[in-house]
């Protein structure tokens, strides 16, 4: 017996030890938490690529974004936006101070704040981006107090601060749940046991195996990357203190039993045979159940292998601690109290194993019934929304209500598609490509607004689009027309002047003139004719008197054809000046018409023909004088003879004077007649040319009428085309693809090297609510689809953002918590069957563990609905519901399956009896541990952390389940298996 107490001192000093090293070196849990303790997706999930390629194309390295939001219950005046434009130019003046990387606010322009000021223009929103740092809550906080503007109501708000305030929210509710716990424990073990040292002990003993536990835990998560998360401390103490009361309570129960035949001494041994085997086989089934989640994919599940750990813990301290103080106290651990010969016992198991005795198969259709239907109508959605987890009395939760209401629900954390290609994007066809999924992700119902390269404000950029760009050449090719028709009248209008202007009536004209010019040449001859023979008889009548009457006869016959021949060329002379000026005023105007070099050769024919006309009228003017003095010479030689001589040297005179003229006449006639048959030549020539003129101008016409009506089809085409969906097509020139509207957009929505682009897409709904999960699901699936036939097929693309996250995480948490489920399942499974060497009662035990819990979850879900007005479960709630379900049924169902072992080793053979036996000895154990584990758990409620809340009651309720139907399932298994005749031999041995 020394060697025993020996023992337990040394257990005592090392377990005090422990727990002062464990307090010593625990960490820092919140900061813990905050850095490790967040849900975390796999690197191959849709969300966490997205990250990856959005922080890959970020200038900004660790940061995180937070939203300031401004509201007033009236309307933001002037003042009010000039009291926020200073609040952010001094923290943009102080960037450093405050870890701040960049501000967006309604200072950057008028589409910036269009998006950031509300419909209503109550509420006004500033993003901040902080560098993340492990003091990222406090910076956001700095950052609300250097923008508080007096008279405006001023929160920060962002997803991270969600996270980080439930986070705090838990750890509050902790310190709640662990004061309740405690003093609820303590309570009951008073009642249970009559004694206050009792629950001393309890607590000591559980205290001790928390504390080490936790700071193990922690520790291995600090420097070996253990799996831990929000709920790690929280669970660990439901689990330590609810588990480790109720195996004290076999334990002291049992010691209690056994002191009533004996002395401590000996009752520790019979507890440790008996009491101690029971919890080693319940704690290792417990252990094996938690430590099998390690083998989850999900970083959130494996967190609960903490439990595993605090259990091995547990134990360790239960099966040594407790022994000590057997060992020391004795009898005074149950003081006040005195009776030690009384054995406890439930009526109620009692009662409740005589119904699985009496009807088995009744009550387990009946149960089966139940449990199938609960199966059934288990709520299949489940609430991934984080923000609900924190009460809104939380000014960050109050901020993003109010950026909720005000705005769309997705506005303070939008949806992101990263494209990324192994080229630059800022090119005609990929960002047309952009432009094209932009548009797309438009037309999706549940999308309230798309911003990207091409739409950064969520509009597009007008003059980029073919509308547009069709209205300009509309417009162009409207003013085209407006000139063709002014072109086509004035090419009708020429070839109409030509048609009048009669060009062949001019030509013939001017072939009169010819013939006219030719007759005077022919006249000429005949007048030069004349003049040789009048000079021939004014020689004669020099040569000789005797002549005179004959000449004078001949000269008069010569006079006479000479006169007629003057006449001739004078009117031929008149004819040909009027011909000639008609030709004139001809040529003139078809020098207005054609101004070509022909019309200057025209010109000057027409003057050389004027001036041989003015010469020749000339000419026969001084003729026409001459004839007169001619008549009246010859008069004079008739009248008187006397003068006949003078008269003769007068004529010879004149005669001469008229050579010279004829002479002059005669050049000038050649000289008309000449220019007129070149004239003539010409205008026949160019009465061709007109004619081909006319001909093309009126061929040009038709050909402008044409080209009209082909502009005119054109128009038509292009209208339909403007107004088709090819018309939104983006179309950048090249020399635009530089201009500084794009380079702006290229620096937000694009990587440094411009291989990376992001689309953020603000969804109508919550992005955290199940409808926004499906419209992101489907969304992807769109945007994928729709790259494929882009020129960005090759490209990667993932869709990020809160609803992304959580979309991954409903389909990995489902997929994972079957999985798990199974791996825990089978474990405990095969615990079971080597602790109870039985086939059937690891299958009953956990089927009905099964059906229990998805009878409380069931319920739960309705409790939730009609009295807390919660339309859906946490995400989270059925997992933990189970594997407490789970670890903690399997706990009672050894509890009452070894006592009813232990029954049958002192008296085998009436296996009905040992089990109704069992149930009412054990069931007030169970009865009592049951008791305090769910004060346990309904210390959670007060947290206002719903999770916690929800998992509370379904554990609460899961175990009032087990309570009812465990004796009455156990006892109608062991009336089936032994009382049959045909499966008499299949239960299990001893």
């Amino acid at each position: 017996m020394g060697w025993l107490k020996k023992n337990h001192i040394a257990a005592i000093i090392v377990w005090l030890v422990l727990a002062v090293v464990a307090v010593v070196t625990l960490p820092n849990i919140s900061t813990l938490v905050r850095q490790q303790g967040h849900v975390i997706l796999p690197a191959s999930s849709e969300s966490t690529r997205a990250n990856r390629l959005a922080r890959e194309m970020s200038t900004e390295k660790n940061t995180n974004s937070i939203v300031v939001v401004y509201h007033k219950d009236g309307k933001l005046n002037a003042d009010d936006q000039q009291q926020i434009n200073r609040k952010v130019k001094v923290l943009d003046e102080h960037r450093n101070r405050y870890n701040v990387t960049r501000i967006t606010s309604a200072r950057d322009g008028q589409e910036v704040a269009n998006q950031l000021i509300s419909k209503n223009r109550q509420t006004e929103l500033v993003t901040v981006n902080i560098k993340d740092t492990a003091e990222f809550d406090h910076q956001a906080q700095r950052v609300k107090r250097q923008l508080k503007v007096k008279g405006l109501q001023t929160y920060v708000t962002s997803d991270d601060l969600l996270s980080d305030e439930f986070s705090n929210t838990t750890e509050k509710g902790i310190q709640k749940t662990e004061i309740i716990a405690i003093i609820f424990i303590f309570v009951v073990l008073v009642l249970v046991f009559r004694s206050v040292i009792i629950p001393l002990v309890s607590l000591l003993t559980v205290g001790i195996a928390m504390i080490v536990s936790l700071s193990l835990v922690m520790n291995l998560a600090k420097y070996a990357n253990f799996p831990i998360s929000d709920f790690t401390q929280v669970f660990l103490v439901i689990i330590l203190f609810g588990v480790g009361t109720d195996y004290n309570i076999l334990l002291y129960d049992k010691f209690k039993e056994e002191l009533g035949k004996g002395n401590q001494y000996q009752a520790i041994n019979v507890v440790k045979q008996s009491a101690g085997r029971t919890i080693i086989y319940s704690g290792l089934s417990v252990f094996i159940g938690f430590a099998a989640l390690s083998f989850a994919k999900f970083s959130f599940y494996q967190s609960a292998v903490s439990c595993s750990v605090g259990v091995l813990v547990l134990l360790a301290v239960l099966l040594t601690l407790n022994y000590f103080f057997m060992a020391v106290l004795g009898r005074k651990m149950f003081w006040p109290a005195k009776n030690f010969q009384i054995q406890q016992s439930s009526k109620v198991w009692h009662f409740l194993a005589q119904r699985g005795l009496h009807h088995p198969l009744l009550y387990m259709v009946i149960l089966a019934g139940i449990a199938v239907t609960a199966m059934i109508n288990t709520p299949h959605l489940l609430n991934y929304n984080s923000a609900d987890e924190v009460p809104n009395s939380n000014s960050i939760k109050q901020g993003y209500l109010i950026a909720q209401r005000d705005f769309s629900k997705g506005k303070v954390s939008p949806t992101t598609i990263d494209i990324k290609l192994d080229h630059p994007l800022d090119n005609q066809k990929d960002l047309a490509a952009i432009d094209q999924i932009t548009n797309t992700i438009k037309k999706n119902p549940n999308v309230k607004a798309v911003n990207s390269v091409t739409q950064p404000t969520g509009k597009p950029i007008k003059q980029l689009y073919v509308k547009d760009q069709l209205k300009t050449v509309l417009r162009g090719l409207d003013e085209s027309q407006s000139g063709l028709t002014t072109i086509r009248s004035g090419l009708q209008d020429a070839s109409d002047q030509i048609g009048r202007a009669n060009i062949r009536e001019s030509v013939k004209q001017v072939q009169e003139l010819a013939n006219g010019s030719q007759r005077l040449a022919n006249a000429n001859s005949q007048f030069n004719g004349g003049l040789n023979q009048y000079i021939t008889g004014t020689n004669r009548y020099i040569q000789g008197t005797s002549q005179l009457t004959s000449g004078i006869g001949q000269l008069r016959v010569g006079v006479n054809p000479f006169a007629t021949g003057i006449g001739q060329v004078t009117a031929a002379s008149q004819q040909l000046n009027q011909q000639v000026a008609t030709v004139n005023s001809q040529i003139q105007r078809l020098n207005q018409l054609i101004n070509n070099q022909t019309s200057g050769s025209y010109a000057t024919m027409s003057m050389q023909l004027s001036q041989g006309t003015g010469r020749l009228t000339s000419a026969l003017t001084a003729i026409n004088q001459q004839v007169p003095v001619l008549e009246n010479g010859i008069d004079q030689l008739a009248a008187g003879g006397s003068q006949l001589d003078q008269a003769g040297s007068q004529l010879y005179a004149g005669g001469s004077t008229l050579a010279s003229s004829s002479q002059q006449l005669g050049s000038g006639i050649s000289q008309v007649n000449g220019g007129v048959q070149q004239l003539n030549q010409q205008l026949q020539g160019m009465a061709g040319q007109v004619s081909q003129l006319e001909t093309g101008l009126n061929q040009a016409v038709n050909g402008l009428a044409k080209v009209q009506a082909g502009i005119n089809q054109v128009q038509a085409y292009l209208g339909e085309l403007k107004n088709s969906p090819a018309g939104n097509q983006l179309n950048i020139p090249r020399n635009e693809l530089g201009n500084h509207q794009l380079v702006d957009s290229y620096n937000v929505y694009m990587s440094k090297n411009r291989h990376i682009t992001q689309i953020s897409v603000t969804l109508k709904d919550d992005p955290s609510s199940h409808a926004a999960t499906q419209a992101v699901k489907q969304l992807t699936q769109d945007v994928k689809a729709q790259v494929k036939v882009t020129s960005l097929s090759k490209a990667q693309v993932a869709v990020g953002g809160q609803t992304s996250q959580i979309a991954d995480l409903e389909k990995l948490s489902q997929s994972d918590f079957s999985r798990t489920a199974m791996i825990m399942i089978v474990g405990i499974g095969i615990a079971l069957l080597i602790f109870t060497r039985s086939v059937l009662q690891p299958i009953v035990i956990i089927t009905t563990l099964i059906g229990t819990y998805y009878t409380a979850i069931g319920l739960t879900a309705v409790i939730m609905r009609q009295l807390l007005h919660e339309s859906m479960l946490t995400w989270n709630t059925p997992f933990f519901t189970f594997i407490m379900l789970i670890a903690l049924g399997v706990d009672y169902s050894i509890f009452l399956m070894m006592r009813y072992r232990d029954e049958e080793l002192v008296a085998p053979g009436n296996q009905v009896k040992h089990i109704l036996q069992a149930a009412t000895v054990i069931g007030a154990v169970v009865m009592s541990a049951i008791v305090i584990l769910s004060g346990t758990f309904a210390a959670l409620i007060p947290s206002g952390v719903m999770t916690l809340i929800q998992v509370a009651i379904a554990v609460i309720i899961g175990l009032i389940i087990l309570l009812t139907v465990l004796p009455i399932i156990m006892a109608a298994y062991v009336k089936l298996t032994y009382d049959s005749a045909v499966n008499r031999g299949v239960g299990m041995k001893s």
